[in-house]
């Protein structure tokens, strides 16, 4: 009876061992290799009880003829899978590092690609602008010398008319001279100067007796440059005109955009047009125009000073001193004043600089009295750290550094005094140069009212009414004023 429960309770433990192996078998493991694992090892504990109960159970053959047995398979050595895995983390970093240079290379070229295309249109655009800057440069240049031809044609005009109309005009300037030079004895100290003015007033008191001369052949002369003159400011003109036409079309191909409605590819647009000139070519022309206009203009300029030397009576010769005067008079108010003005400019200056110069002179004493506060505060943190005491007084990084903050502090400090006793004697000099230059501002004032009082005098030559020229008289009486060749301009 024994025996029967001992083999009922073996062929159970049997029939559970081999439904284990039906459920290892069929059960949730879907990877090969690890169901093929745990079946081998059931299929061994399996086997081991039945030897140990001495009882062979009987196995279900169906099942165990559905289990495929396999070769075992090649194994590696870890060496080889670590080895594998460097492989491809050295192969993955390879083929990421080339494809990073090249994005890199790419975006390297796509930004190359665009600065050059935007540095190219900038160049181009900037080269445009220059050209036009310099054909307005060249244009305002000729305009200068147009204003200067029109000037000096206006000035010939008057010095030709005023030459016919002062032919036997009596001028007495006399006692306008003499006060001019008296009025100019009040100068004083250093701008008593014999000038350039002084000189002409003294000539013109010297030859306002003597002077009688026939005018005409200047006068001629006069029309003759006066033609000179209106063919350089023709040449000018056109000269102008191109340029504008040039400087319109310029200005137009520069404030084309990429979305202009105008643009459009073009034939050739790199072909050289017939008729095109060297920028140096292109500036020659326009200087020649403009060192012919010079030249007329010194041409002219002398020839009125030559009408004025050649007058060979005395009221001609007053006339032509009295221009050499009057302009040697503006000359020197204007200088003068000029000087004037930069005496003013430098006492405003030195008003200014005196004033910044109290400011940092304030500035250095309240920086002087700041630094005063981190220094006690660094003397007091390294005084206080001597209190330390045995081992722990040690002489470390924030002893060197309150140190160095000490040394540093204390020369500072010391600079900041030096460098505010230089200001206070820089102020010092500015104040003593100040009053000089309210000196000199006084004396300059003096003499541009003196002068201003001389040129208001000699008015009065330019207010007197000139009588009829006796050429005038004639060609009146004549009627044939109209066609007498200096009317023709």
């Amino acid at each position: 009876m024994r025996k029967e429960v001992m083999s009922c309770n073996k062929d159970a433990e049997v029939r559970k061992e081999r439904n284990n192996i039906e459920i290892t078998k069929y059960g949730p493991f879907h990877d090969n290799s690890s169901r093929k694992a745990t079946l081998m090892m059931t299929m061994i504990a399996l086997l081991r009880r039945c030897y140990r109960h001495h009882v062979l159970p009987c196995l279900n053959l169906s099942a165990l003829l559905m289990m495929k047995v396999e070769k075992p398979v090649s194994r590696h050595q870890p060496e080889e899978w670590h080895r594998d895995n460097k492989s491809l983390r050295q192969a993955t970093q390879d083929i990421c590092t080339s494809s990073h240079d090249l994005r890199h290379q790419a975006l390297h070229l796509r930004h190359q690609t665009s600065n050059k295309t935007s540095w190219d249109q900038t160049n181009s655009t900037t080269r445009l602008q220059d050209r036009i800057y310099e054909v307005q440069r060249v244009t305002d240049d000729l305009q200068r010398s147009l204003q200067q031809v029109n000037d000096e044609i206006a000035s010939l005009e008057k010095a030709k008319h005023t030459t016919e109309m002062e032919l036997e005009a009596h001028i007495h300037p006399l006692n306008i001279a003499l006060e001019c030079l008296t009025l100019r004895e009040r100068r004083r100290e250093v701008d008593l100067v014999k000038d350039k003015a002084e000189e002409e007033l003294q000539k013109e008191v010297r030859v306002l007796e003597r002077s009688r001369a026939n005018l005409e052949k200047v006068v001629l002369e006069a029309v003759s440059h006066l033609r000179v003159l209106h063919e350089s400011k023709q040449q000018l003109q056109d000269d102008i005109r191109d340029k504008l036409a040039a400087l319109q079309v310029d200005r137009n191909q520069e404030a084309l955009t990429e979305y202009s409605p105008q643009i459009s590819f073009k034939p050739d647009p790199t072909r050289v047009p017939p008729g095109t000139i060297l920028p140096v070519d292109w500036l020659d022309h326009s200087l020649k125009n403009m060192a012919m206009t010079e030249a007329a203009i010194k041409d002219s300029q002398t020839l009125r000073d030559k009408m004025c030397v050649i007058i060979q009576t005395a009221r001609r010769e007053d006339q032509t001193q009295q221009t050499a005067t009057d302009y040697a008079v503006r000359c020197r108010l204007h200088e003068e004043t000029r000087t004037k003005e930069e005496l003013q400019w430098q006492k405003d200056k030195l008003l200014d600089e005196i004033r910044e110069q109290e400011k940092e002179i304030a500035n250095l004493e309240e920086q002087l009295r700041a630094s005063s506060l981190p220094l006690k505060k660094c003397q007091t943190r390294l005084e206080g750290r001597t209190e330390r005491v045995c081992h722990d007084l040690v002489r470390d990084a924030p002893q060197e550094s309150l140190v160095a903050e000490v040394q540093h502090l204390t020369q500072t400090r010391t600079l900041l005094r030096e460098k505010l006793a230089q200001a206070l004697d820089s102020l010092h000099g500015l104040q003593r140069h100040l009053r000089t230059v309210d000196v000199d501002l006084g004396r300059k004032s003096l003499s541009v009212s003196l002068e201003k009082k001389v040129q208001d005098s000699r008015k009065a030559l330019k207010e007197k009414p000139t009588p009829e020229t006796l050429t005038q008289a004639n060609l009146t009486l004549t009627g044939s004023l109209r066609a007498h060749p200096t009317h023709i301009l």
